[in-house]
């Protein structure tokens, strides 16, 4: 099975959707989201059913990308391959957010300084840019304790996978940092009983 197929129905089991919820919640008023790194659609999906939102995703793998189409086949949304190190093919002040789920803490500095400005460009006067990340932290019988069941089983795979990256990007605080250097308000909340962490910027 390719991973992109894989991927795509992970995103269907209900821990993935309490792994996304932080997102939407943030989302606090109508408008125009971006999403990078979009993946195979879940978010987009979710954001246009539950919030109403205008959406575009955006992502450097062209099998995810053909997987979002089936997903979000009939949905009013957006989808285009970008190539990864370039800058992104938008207007500057296009959209109110930006989303950038499980990407940032996969990404050497200059690509994550890279994308933080040219999302902060494409950002409307008042727009956020939302970013979801793993922590890493806590056990696995932590990690059964709030979400065991048969059809989570894939919250293993995702825990493993993710944890030592995560756990870095946590240790360094990387967004904080980057918003007191460039005088920009930050945010950090935990959520997902703590195996996940959402940041937000804006100006």
């Amino acid at each position: 099975m390719k991973f992109s197929i894989f991927f795509s129905k992970l995103q269907e089991a209900p821990w993935y959707g309490a792994f996304l919820q932080p997102v939407l919640d943030k989302i606090d008023k109508p408008g125009k989201v971006l999403d990078i790194g979009t993946g195979s659609g879940k978010l987009l999906q979710l954001l246009v059913n539950e919030k109403g939102m205008k959406c575009t995703g955006v992502d450097t793998d062209s099998a995810m990308l053909l997987e979002a189409k089936k997903k979000l086949k009939k949905l009013p949304v957006n989808l285009q391959l970008i190539a990864p190190g370039l800058p992104l093919p938008f207007k500057q002040q296009s959209f109110d957010f930006i989303t950038i789920c499980s990407v940032l803490f996969h990404l050497n500095e200059t690509m994550i300084n890279n994308l933080l400005m040219d999302s902060l460009q494409l950002l409307t006067k008042n727009g956020k840019v939302i970013v979801l990340t793993p922590t890493g932290q806590h056990t696995l019988w932590k990690l059964s304790k709030h979400f065991f069941s048969l059809q989570n089983w894939s919250i293993y795979v995702w825990y493993k996978a993710t944890q030592q990256r995560a756990k870095v990007w946590g240790s360094r605080q990387y967004l904080k940092h980057y918003c007191m250097k460039h005088n920009l308000s930050y945010q950090r909340h935990l959520v997902m009983h703590g195996f996940a962490q959402v940041e937000t910027i804006s100006r």
